[in-house]
């Protein structure tokens, strides 16, 4: 166990360096039989980019401004995804809270979680059918908005979805 998880780090550990947060974030990450590997199928979905039509959309039906896609959010919502299969919380494993993991500039904060959703249409669906997700999606003070997905094959939800707010 201990040798598939230094092998797991390790792989991890060279993703970061070879990609900046940004680019990783971009992806979909998969991670089957204690290996993570870029698809280019990944790639060519883009799901944070119609993850975020999707909420300009229903913002659009209640007259807030569109979100703009900001990549320090995108970059802190991946360090998020990541944590989800450890736990899955806005408590972080380390016991502290979602917003340390991101960017401390901005007046608001807020983070959208999710599991088990398989495509964008999906994620949203859920989380407008949720009072406090929806809530974070349409307040107007929210200005910018940064996603991941992120699979792990061997984990409870096996999809994890993460938005984080900024105002």
């Amino acid at each position: 166990m201990k040798k598939i998880f230094l092998s797991v780090a390790i792989i991890f550990s060279l993703v970061l360096i070879n990609f900046s947060p940004g680019d990783a974030a971009r992806q979909i990450i998969i991670v089957e039989d204690d290996e993570a590997h870029w698809t280019e199928k990944a790639a060519k979905e883009n799901f944070p980019m119609e993850v975020l039509r999707l909420v300009n959309k229903e913002r659009e039906k209640v007259g807030a401004t569109p979100l703009r896609f900001a990549r320090d959010l995108e970059a802190s919502a991946y360090v998020r995804a990541v944590e989800l299969p450890t736990k899955f919380s806005h408590t972080r494993p380390n016991g502290s809270k979602c917003f340390t993991a991101m960017p401390t500039r901005g007046k608001i904060l807020g983070e959208n979680l999710a599991g088990g959703q398989t495509s964008p249409k999906q994620v949203v669906q859920a989380w407008m059918d949720s009072p406090t997700h929806r809530d974070n999606i349409l307040n107007p003070q929210y200005k910018e908005l940064g996603v991941v997905y992120y699979y792990q094959a061997r984990s409870k939800y096996k999809h994890y979805w993460v938005q984080h707010f900024r105002g």
